[in-house]
């Protein structure tokens, strides 16, 4: 059971990394590694309890993601001439940074928990 408490905190400290670190400049292109390296950390599950904090931080992420691509496309599906364009665009940048988040993340999860289990940091 603590495994499971580790994982899921390591989750949320990843994800509020990542969030935080998104709106620093020139870091916000690694905020998923950053954030998922000290969720991974925290977790320290070796490489299985990371890439689980890792998925489990995606998850997190996506569902305000997309609702916030949903809701602008709605918003703006209804614009003149571009509507439909603008919609589409909202949809593919969420899905663009939905994997950015998801796979960076992962990949930094993994080694924070990797060098959390060799006791490296």
């Amino acid at each position: 059971m603590e495994i499971i408490a580790r994982v899921l905190g390591g989750a949320l400290i990843g994800m509020v990394c990542t969030f935080v670190f998104y709106f620093i400049p020139l870091v916000n292109s690694i905020a998923p590694l950053l954030g998922g390296l000290l969720g991974g950390y925290y977790a320290d599950g070796g490489s299985g309890g990371g890439l689980k904090t890792g998925v489990l931080m995606t998850v997190f992420m996506i569902i305000p993601g997309f609702l916030l691509g949903g809701v602008l496309g709605s918003i703006l599906r209804d614009a003149p001439v571009l509507g439909g364009f603008v919609a589409a665009s909202a949809f593919i940048i969420t899905m663009v940074i939905v994997a950015h988040t998801a796979l960076l993340g992962i990949i930094g999860s993994v080694i924070g928990a990797a060098l959390a289990e060799r006791g490296a940091i």
